[in-house]
């Protein structure tokens, strides 16, 4: 009976244990280096164009949803987590404002299972976007381009690979491993504080805690190496962070409030 029970045992281990470690706790990939960008590289090209700096990062919390752990973060559970779907504006004294994620629709957040969907944030989003000098969407996705698919399409049909200036102090990094037009954003204040906008390279706080990419079940399977260059981008943002300790670091999904940020879109 004992054999017999070991034996079931063992089965019940390679048939179901080796499955959910392979899908949804394995770390990903060892031995992966930080990507070519630097806090002084990043400095440099935000004082390249000639302007006034924003002054003010504000936020608007459209909804949520809740989404699995482990979808996020390899190994980090089953539970869900809280996640947040937000746009962001940068005040630009004296000029237009630059947005930062477009939002969603109602429709779309339905389709999506968001929760809690904010009208009322959105319609302030849709009028920051239509005064705004620039727009940029950290990836694409019905839950970030506002149902303008069409408009950010053709306004970011150009894929870069090199970070580069956007405006006086607002530089876009590429992350093309993560998928099609992923970026972060790094922004420097006129009163001198900084923030990085990580979109997928970093999902949530534990992703960068952990190092961990998403689990392979979550995985971008279209993106080629996809856990490979997520590894890579989240080594990349703590070494960032390391050189500029008091930078805030906003990642794509964590429900918290945004440090240094002001909640609503300006008038």
């Amino acid at each position: 009976m004992t054999r017999r029970l070991n034996w079931w045992l063992a089965a019940c281990i390679v048939i179901i244990g080796i499955p959910y470690y392979w899908f949804l706790l394995d770390p990903g990939p060892d031995g992966t280096h930080p990507k070519p960008v630097t806090m002084a590289q990043l400095r440099m090209l935000a004082d390249t164009a000639e302007g006034p700096r924003p002054s003010q990062v504000r936020v608007e919390r459209i909804g949520h949803r809740d989404i699995t752990r482990n979808a996020l973060v390899a190994g980090w559970g089953l539970r869900p987590v809280r996640t947040a779907i937000r746009s962001y504006e940068l005040v630009v004294p004296g000029g237009k404002p630059i947005v930062i994620d477009a939002g969603t629709t109602r429709a779309a957040a339905r389709e999506f299972d968001v929760k809690d969907f904010d009208q009322s944030a959105q319609d302030r989003v849709n009028g920051a976007l239509s005064k705004a000098g620039r727009v940029v969407l950290l990836a694409e996705g019905p839950l970030r381009d506002g149902g303008r698919k069409v408009k950010w399409a053709a306004a970011t049909a150009s894929i870069a690979v090199a970070p580069y200036p956007l405006a006086p102090g607002v530089v876009v990094v590429p992350t093309p491993g993560l998928g099609p037009r992923a970026k972060m954003v790094y922004v420097r204040l006129r009163g001198g504080h900084e923030f990085l906008f990580t979109g997928p390279a970093a999902n949530v706080g534990e992703s960068l805690r952990s190092l961990r990419p998403p689990s392979r079940l979550a995985a971008r399977n279209e993106v080629p190496g996809y856990r490979t260059e997520s590894k890579a981008w989240l080594t990349t943002i703590n070494v960032l962070q390391r050189t500029a300790p008091h930078m805030t670091i906003v990642t794509a999904y964590d429900f918290a409030d945004v440090k240094h940020a002001a909640k609503r879109f300006s008038d």
